[in-house]
């Protein structure tokens, strides 16, 4: 295969999302509404995607201007793209990078897949345990169904 040059323009503030599994940036950007911040704050937002990557074949990869990740982020992203990594910028230098770790815990970012659980029908917040890592298997709190694969549905960001 051809070796192609491929830049993403450098960012002086804000974070970078890498290592994701090809195919899965558009999901993290909607789950965290990377698209609607981007719109309101007018700051840079870029995603690569099919990147050519020695560690995982094909990666894509998100760089939000002026963005920190919060803690319930930082898991939506881990549960998407359980080896990703994340670096904070500042001065157009990496002044931060860690991988992204599987909580044992996920709140209210996933939809319980049993349509007769509480959740489902009252203003009940999701509750889930992280049953196994491969394949991420969750366990509701309140209903104890299992699910996996296709079956987690994540509750997209709507608002800021």
């Amino acid at each position: 295969m051809k070796q192609r040059p491929i830049t993403i323009a450098k960012i002086q503030r804000g974070t970078v999302i890498d290592h994701i599994p090809a195919g899965h940036a558009f999901l993290i950007s909607q789950m965290l509404g990377l698209n609607a911040l981007a719109r309101e704050t007018g700051d840079i937002m870029a995603i690569g995607v099919n990147f050519e990557s020695a560690s995982i074949k094909r990666k894509d990869i998100i760089k939000v201007e002026n963005f920190s990740l919060t803690r319930d982020m930082l898991n939506v992203v881990a549960l998407i793209a359980p080896h990703a990594t994340v670096s904070r910028i500042a001065d157009g230098v990496v002044i931060e990078k860690h991988k992204v770790e599987v909580p044992t815990h996920v709140g209210d970012i996933v939809i319980c897949p049993d349509s007769f659980c509480i959740t489902n029908h009252e203003e009940v917040p999701g509750k889930f345990l992280v049953v196994a890592h491969d394949p991420l298997t969750l366990m509701c709190h309140y209903c104890e169904t299992e699910f996996f694969g296709p079956l987690i549905k994540y509750k997209e960001k709507t608002s800021l």
